[in-house]
């Protein structure tokens, strides 16, 4: 994987890469507000992802909604890519979900939801859980979205993985006492599905209970290699590189062997 500095990106692609820029930001009052701060650093890339709650916590109604999709479609367009718009709360039929679009210059392509919204952080008692996620093509290559604390289920990275995801990409907001134990997830979730992950944080602000929330994003590689981003807000461009993901389904084979796994009986003593 080959990492550019933040908000200069090179041009071209080689070897069937893709080009992702991993947004790390502040959380704003609105989506006027952020957007605004992410107009001026759209680079050129295939494939974006934006922190979780990134444009605040309040619910999008669908107006909203369509309005957020309608600025997003314009960045696309700039940046000549795909945008995983973070994962943003939307009120629909009288419930609250969290939701991941992906959005193209056209507009909305699809969206995911996050399946178990957070019981640690009370989130659970407002969002809705979700019952679908995300699956699309960025370029040549296969892109699943887990938002947040969804990735601390492997069951639901395998489903994407096994539905032929090569990049998982994670909206997120960790609280910075957990940022070392995101990356490790995160590193897990790669090596065991052959998968890069790609994890877009928030960064300066504090949870309602006053932890901090510092950045840390990252991209795991199916590998085992970790590249973390620190903590200041900015646009961070690597290029994923398809030999690493063929190195890494080639030599342990994983999926290969989930797929063909027969059932496991379990010889039980005193339960």
């Amino acid at each position: 994987m080959r990492r550019d500095a933040p908000r200069k990106p090179k041009t071209g692609l080689a070897g069937g890469g893709v080009k992702i820029a991993v947004v790390q930001s502040p959380r704003f009052s609105g989506p006027a507000e952020g957007l605004r701060w992410l107009m001026d650093k759209t680079p050129r890339a295939d494939l974006a992802v934006l922190p979780e709650y990134w444009i605040g916590t309040s619910p999008l109604d669908e107006e909203g909604f369509r309005s957020y999709i309608s600025e997003i479609a314009e960045i696309a367009s700039a940046m000549g890519g795909i945008v995983v718009a973070g994962a943003v709360a939307v009120a629909r039929g009288g419930a609250v979900k969290n939701v991941c679009p992906v959005v193209g210059g056209e507009g909305l392509l699809t969206w995911g939801e996050k399946i178990f919204p957070s019981a640690a952080t009370e989130e659970r008692v407002w969002v809705s859980g979700g019952s679908r996620l995300a699956l699309f093509k960025a370029g040549s290559w296969a892109v699943g979205c887990l938002s947040c604390v969804d990735l601390a289920y492997p069951e639901l990275a395998r489903v994407l993985a096994l539905a032929g995801a090569e990049v998982v990409v994670n909206p997120a907001s960790i609280s910075a006492d957990r940022r070392g134990l995101w990356a490790a997830i995160g590193l897990a979730r790669a090596f065991e599905n052959s998968v890069f992950v790609a994890a877009a944080l928030g960064t300066g602000y504090r949870y309602l209970d006053g932890r901090p929330a510092r950045g840390g994003s990252y991209i795991a590689t199916p590998n085992g290699i970790l590249v973390e981003f620190g903590e200041e807000p900015g646009v961070y461009l690597a290029e994923l590189d398809r030999g690493e993901l063929e190195h890494a389904r080639r030599r342990r084979r994983y999926l290969d062997d989930v797929r063909s796994m027969k059932p496991v009986d379990l010889n039980r003593y005193g339960l």
